[in-house]
Formats: C-alpha cells, sequence, structure tokens
C-alpha cells in the first residue's frame, strides 16, 4: 500500500506539472496583435535606447519602406520630426547632431538611436517622420525651431502652428507631472489628438509607429493605442519589439541539440556499463524470450529517439536575456520535469550498481515510477516532446514506451515468478 500511495502521488505530481506548465504558458500568452492585410496602422513598442530593437526595429521599418510606405510616426515631438526630415535632405550631420545634444542625458541618447537614424537615411532616403509626442525639449529644440520658422518668413504656416501647440503641450505636461515619469494623462490625450492629426495630414492610407510599449496597449482605454483603437477600430496592430527579439521556439527546426546530446549520456553511460559488467544473473535466459512485436517496437523507438533527440533545438530550454528581463514559456516546467526525471534515472542505476544486481532489483520502483528504468526515460522523452511541441519526439517516446516498457513488464513478471 505504502509503494502504491508513493506511485499515485509520482504520477500525480508529474501530471499537475505538466497541466501547469500549459495553463501558465497559457494565461501568459503576450497581448500582442500583429498586423494583417487590413491593417492599416501599425504600432510597434520599445524599450527606449536599447540597439537590440532598434535593429529590428530598422528591419521592420525597411521591410514596410520596401512595400511602397513612407510615412513613419516616432514617439517625438512634432519640431523634432519635422527637423530630421530637414536632415534627410541635408548633406551634413550639423542638425542631427543638434537634436541628440538636446536629448543628452534621455533614456534615447545612445549610439544606437543615432545609427537607427543614419541607416534609415542611408536605405530608405524617402523616409518622411511624423512626430506624435508632445513638446519634451521645448525651450531647446522648440524654440529653435520657431526661430528657424521665423528667418523663413513662415510664422503663418501651419508647421508654426503645430510646433507651438506641441511646444504649449509639454509645458502643460511638464507643470503637471511632477515625477517626470512619462506617465500622464495628459500626455496621452494630447499624444493620440496629434497622432490623428498627423495620420489625417499625411495623406497615407497605411503608416507604421515607432512608440514605447507602455503607450500601446490597445486594451488600455486609458492609453494612447486603446483610445486610437476606439476612434479607427480593427485597423490597428500593436507588437512589442520584446516580442519579436524573443522569437518563437520552432518545434521542427533542425540543428543540433545539447539538451538530446545530455539525455543520450545519460542514458547510455549506465547501460554500456550495464552490458559490460552488470547483467543481472537470468537475464540472458530471460532474453530469450522477449516478445518480438514489442522487440520491435523497442528497436524502432530507440533509433528515432536517439535521432530526434539531436536533430531538434526545440529541445533546448528557450530562454532569452532582454532588455525587460529574461523571457520564457512557462512550458519549459515540462523541461525542467523531464531533466529532473534524468536525474532519477541515474539515482536508480547508482542504486542497482549497488544492489545484489537480481533481477527483481532491475525491474524495481524508484521515487514511485514502476519499473523506473523503463518509465524514466520514456517519461522524460514524453515530456521533451510536449514542452517543444514536437510530434515527432512524441510519437518516438510512444513507440519506445511500448517496447521498451512492455518488455520490462514481462521480464518483472518471471522475476516475480
Amino acid at each position: 500500500m505504502k509503494q502504491r500511495l508513493k506511485t499515485i502521488l509520482a504520477f500525480v505530481l508529474l501530471s499537475v506539472t505538466t497541466a501547469l506548465s500549459f495553463i501558465l504558458s497559457a494565461l501568459d500568452r503576450p497581448t500582442d496583435v500583429f498586423p494583417t492585410e487590413d491593417t492599416k496602422i501599425r504600432l510597434y513598442g520599445e524599450r527606449h535606447g536599447e540597439k537590440l530593437y532598434y535593429d529590428i526595429e530598422f528591419d521592420l521599418w525597411k521591410d514596410f519602406y520596401d512595400a511602397g510606405n513612407r510615412a513613419l510616426f516616432l514617439e517625438l515631438p512634432y519640431y523634432t520630426a519635422e527637423y530630421l526630415n530637414l536632415w534627410m535632405q541635408a548633406d551634413s550631420d550639423e542638425i542631427i547632431d543638434r537634436i541628440f545634444e538636446d536629448i543628452r542625458g534621455t533614456q534615447s541618447y545612445t549610439p544606437g538611436y543615432y545609427e537607427f537614424f543614419h541607416e534609415i537615411k542611408e536605405a530608405c532616403p524617402e523616409t518622411v517622420f511624423y512626430g506624435t509626442d508632445i513638446g519634451h525639449q521645448y525651450d531647446v529644440t522648440g524654440a529653435r525651431y520657431l526661430e528657424y520658422l521665423s528667418e523663413q518668413g513662415l510664422q503663418d504656416t501651419e508647421n508654426y502652428r503645430l510646433a507651438e501647440t506641441c511646444i504649449a503641450q509639454g509645458i502643460a505636461y511638464y507643470s503637471e507631472d511632477s515625477a517626470h515619469n512619462g506617465i500622464s494623462s495628459i500626455r496621452e490625450a494630447a499624444m493620440v489628438e496629434n497622432f490623428r492629426a498627423a495620420y489625417a495630414r499625411c495623406g497615407a492610407d497605411r503608416i507604421l509607429g515607432i512608440y514605447g510599449s507602455y503607450h500601446i496597449d490597445l486594451n488600455n482605454p486609458d492609453l494612447m493605442a486603446g483610445q486610437l483603437r476606439a476612434c479607427y477600430g480593427d485597423i490597428l496592430s500593436s507588437v512589442k519589439v520584446s516580442t519579436i527579439a524573443y522569437g518563437e521556439n520552432k518545434p521542427y527546426r533542425l540543428g543540433f541539440c545539447v539538451t538530446g546530446l545530455l539525455f543520450l549520456v545519460m542514458l547510455f553511460v549506465p547501460n554500456i556499463y550495464w552490458g559490460a559488467k552488470a547483467k543481472p544473473a537470468g537475464y540472458d535466459e530471460a532474453e530469450k524470450h522477449e516478445n518480438r512485436v514489442l522487440l520491435l517496437f523497442e528497436r524502432s523507438g530507440e533509433v528515432l529517439v536517439t535521432c530526434s533527440l539531436l536533430i531538434f533545438p526545440a529541445l533546448n530550454p528557450y530562454v532569452r536575456v532582454l532588455p525587460e528581463g529574461v523571457f520564457f514559456d512557462w512550458k519549459i516546467l515540462m523541461w525542467a520535469a523531464a531533466f529532473t526525471l534524468m536525474i532519477l534515472y541515474e539515482c536508480y542505476w547508482i542504486r542497482y550498481f549497488r544492489s545484489a544486481r537480481t533481477l527483481r532489483d532491475q525491474y524495481s520502483t524508484f521515487a514511485g515510477f514502476p519499473l523506473a528504468g523503463a518509465t524514466l526515460p520514456v517519461l522524460a522523452v514524453l515530456l521533451l516532446g510536449l514542452y517543444s511541441g514536437n510530434l515527432i519526439v512524441i510519437v518516438s517516446a510512444v513507440i519506445l514506451g511500448i517496447g521498451h516498457i512492455g518488455i520490462h513488464l514481462m521480464h518483472s513478471r518471471e522475476a516475480a515468478g
């Protein structure tokens, strides 16, 4: 009875871990809404100042640009974007250098951001920037832009009016926001107003916008994207650049799998020693009576499992360290459970090698798992298949399990008899 309770507990814990990993994975799905053919406004959310994200954003814009689009919306004041448009036509970097001097001390003051604009100028020279943020740096960049317009005799133009409006928004925001953390209902409302005006003004059907991740939650009616969704409906998409950076653990991508090699080493080493020096008395005779069908399943399963463990990198733990922290799928709990089962498998062999090495010892229960020498590795491979979503690995584990566990069960009964 005690042994049965251990077995029940072992399988309950394994089942709970598996179920919990699927549940947590489903609950932890990102809220991203990826663009489709019907998407007209593509929003991408970044953490400012990260070169990894700027590189991804450049690739996103380059693809969008190559498809014939030219309007790039940015989390910049109106006048800063207009200065960038002037710089796109200039032969020197004087304009952008002064812009970056103005933003010194902010998160965006990085070589990566500077390089991002230069890449756009070189590869996408017809890009038109639209700034829809409030008036940051209104006393330097903003004031200088108004002065520039005045020198050109453009005080009565829309450009001058939009720049003044942006400056007023900046003054209102900084007067209200003592924390200066970027979180403000005044700012969100102004960003929505500026975005809608720029979208109407640009004349483009499809645009791409890059903003801080905080602002692009389509499900939050208090934030820019949520309010834009209320205006435009489902023509918006919203994707965090961190989601793109994390990527996808493609289950059938071919390559070399370190986890598979580790598991095979943990499988083969004790079995090689067992075959050379530690077979139990009576095993060779029992082997002669093995069921041929089960033996076929076992041999086929061994070949399939060995190959599949080595060629699918998706069996490795898929974890990435990004600027926001460590990213992983909760299914990794199944990978951890599989590795734990293999540790138990090694412990089972250690106990066997230290025992009298009888048939009963070999086909014993360990840590609650009956026929531990067969069930532990089969369950471990099955969990790796479930973790990666690889049907080939799952089927290989099932085939191996039918043969390997079936033969162990027959030997166990003979040992008991």
